[in-house]
């Protein structure tokens, strides 16, 4: 006898595909929505931690043009190129040893004459021992050099950058064969005449090594020059490949940086799983910085990766228990269909318009379910498998909102992120705009933090982070918004509008607040604060503006001894003080 299937284990055929399909199709709806955010998330921390390394790359060029200045103002500088005497290149040789011991990054410090075809007049090279004076025959020509040739054209106080390369110059100690960049800077005569030049070469390993350390240890990072050629990459034999005769550039290896080097874009940010990131997939961000000195260079390319795994870890909890949910639900379908097709009478027809409503989202009131037979068995199982779908779906749904929760504030301290923080700044501003009513925001970086961390571990960093975050919200108003831009930096937008004296009083309840030692696990940490001020409409009327001010300030007082604060001035500049509140520190 041919087995044929009936209406009833159709309909029930029907229900288990629906009810499998629909599970499936929402699990993995869910999955994709939170891997997203989860990417997303990844290329904003990213894209800010690159913005970060970048302001320290500019700040170490500052400081380098900063001794520069230092040394072609020196009245002895000009007199060893003039008029020298042993005494004077004596003095300046034991000056450029003291500046390379105090700066590691340091390889070379020279003074160069515009005549003699720009023969070395002082000279100070790094070496295994230490900084090394080099004299008499072993000075040499670098007229023909363009960090010679082309800081002579300058002006006073002007800074040359040279091109990024391997330094191939001969007697160059521990320089020679590294990667490196030299910055010059033209001595000028009294009457503006250039007569020499104070070139610093610094080791571009040695200050990449540097910034390594202070960022997460899976963040990789990259350095290329504007036409593309690597410089700094995680794999060593991708680097300065035109000293060898052949290029590798960064837009072979990561394609979407091409509209960084062609179309002049300024960042790009993207997901990256292809070539050579086939089987370890990253997330990365990228910026375009133009160089602000005279230079070889016309602008770099800077970047940070991590592996996309590293990303989507916390999803993986996630995508489990949507596997669960969907193998269970199929299963509960199945033995449904099971049921469905042994019943050949009405309440079939019942079962199946409550699959159908069910599978529009409807939810059926007339189910059998007072029937002690198989039918009423399958009535209650259609019935429990709705009420559960129903909480799955309530679980899922509650999900979404806690990563949406979570995507607005910082997880360790429960202060806004940067995000949610942007959103209230926008809309202060906005109310500025409305009925002019002014506003302040106090930028706030730990001072010492560091130390504490690295000598303490992160469960130490942590806690005092959260501490941190603690004793904010219980110094502030309720109408004010203090949040954690990351590390341990943070940032406070006050409610309502304050004069500079007002700002001054919160100002030191926060240093009071914060100078409280913090205990954990047995031991006291004591931390402080450095605080810049801006205002709107006095230092912008534009997120940026006033980020950029409060920042200003808050490094000007970091220079100045930290513990302090300091209030941006209006129009730009440096900082005014707004009356230091220091702990044995000026913040003059």
């Amino acid at each position: 006898m041919k087995w044929r299937l009936g209406i009833a284990g159709k309909l029930a055929l029907v229900l288990a595909l629906v009810g499998a399909l629909a599970a499936g199709s929402t699990g993995y709806y869910v999955y994709q929505a939170s891997r997203s955010l989860l990417v997303a998330s990844a290329e904003r921390k990213l894209l800010t931690s690159t913005q970060v390394v970048l302001r320290r790359i500019s700040q170490t060029r500052e400081a380098v043009s900063g001794d520069l200045k230092v040394l072609t103002a020196l009245p002895d500088t000009l007199k060893a190129v003039q008029h020298p005497d042993e005494a004077t290149l004596t003095g300046l040789r034991t000056l450029f040893a003291a500046m390379i011991q105090a700066n590691p990054a340091y390889l070379q410090v020279r003074l160069i004459a515009a005549h003699s075809h720009g023969l070395e007049v002082v000279r100070v090279d790094r070496d295994s021992a230490g900084p090394l004076p080099v004299t008499g025959d072993d000075l040499q020509e670098k007229g023909h050099f363009a960090y010679v040739a082309e800081a002579l054209r300058l002006g006073r106080e002007q800074t040359y950058l040279s091109r990024i390369a391997i330094n191939h110059e001969r007697g160059a100690h521990l320089g020679e064969g590294k990667p490196s960049v030299v910055l010059a800077m033209p001595l000028m005569a009294p009457e503006g005449r250039a007569v020499g030049v104070v070139a610093i070469n610094v080791d571009l390993g040695g200050l990449f090594d540097l910034l390594r350390a202070d960022l997460p240890p899976q963040f990789q990072l990259f350095l290329a020059n504007g036409a593309g050629d690597i410089l700094v990459h995680p794999n060593p034999e991708l680097t300065f490949g035109f000293d060898r005769g052949q290029r590798e550039l960064l837009q072979t290896h990561m394609p979407p940086t091409l509209a960084l080097v062609e179309s002049g874009a300024r960042e790009a940010v993207f997901e990256l799983s292809q070539g050579s990131y086939a089987e370890q997939p990253v997330v990365a961000a990228f910026v375009r910085a133009p160089v602000s000195v005279a230079s070889g260079e016309q602008s770099l390319l800077l970047g940070l990766a991590q592996p996309l795994s590293g990303v989507l870890a916390e999803v993986e909890a996630l995508r489990r228990t949507i596997v669960q949910i969907v193998v269970g639900t199929s299963l509960a379908c199945l033995v449904l269909a099971m049921l469905l097709a042994r019943a050949l009478s009405r309440p079939i027809n019942a079962i199946g318009s409550a699959a159908s409503l069910f599978a529009r989202g409807g939810m059926h009131a007339g189910l059998p379910t007072g029937r002690s037979d198989e039918i009423g068995d399958l009535a209650r199982s259609f019935s429990r498998m709705q009420q559960q779908i129903a909480q799955h779906m309530t679980a899922l749904q509650a999900s979404r909102a806690e990563l949406s929760e979570l995507a607005r504030h910082d997880v360790l301290t429960g202060l806004a992120n940067r995000r949610l923080f942007e959103e209230t700044l926008q809309a202060a501003l906005a109310h500025h705009r409305r009925t002019g009513e002014g506003l302040a925001l106090l930028f706030v970086d730990l001072d010492r933090f560091k130390d504490i961390n690295d000598g303490w571990g992160h469960d130490t960093g942590d806690a005092v982070l959260r501490t941190v975050a603690h004793r904010l919200r219980d110094t502030l108003r309720e109408v004010d918004t203090p949040a954690r831009l990351g590390g341990d930096e943070f940032v406070v937008l006050l409610g309502a509008a304050a004069s500079p004296g007002q700002l001054a009083v919160l100002a030191r309840k926060l240093h009071d607040a914060l100078a409280v030692p913090i205990v954990h696990d047995g031991h006291s940490h004591v931390v402080g604060c450095s605080i810049g001020i801006s205002r709107c409409p006095e230092n912008g009327d534009t997120p940026e503006a006033l980020l950029a001010a409060a920042d200003m300030a808050m490094y000007e007082v970091k220079q100045a001894g930290r513990n302090g604060h300091r209030l941006a001035p209006a129009g730009g500049g440096g900082a005014d003080r707004c009356e230091a509140a220091t702990s044995g520190s000026s913040v003059a």
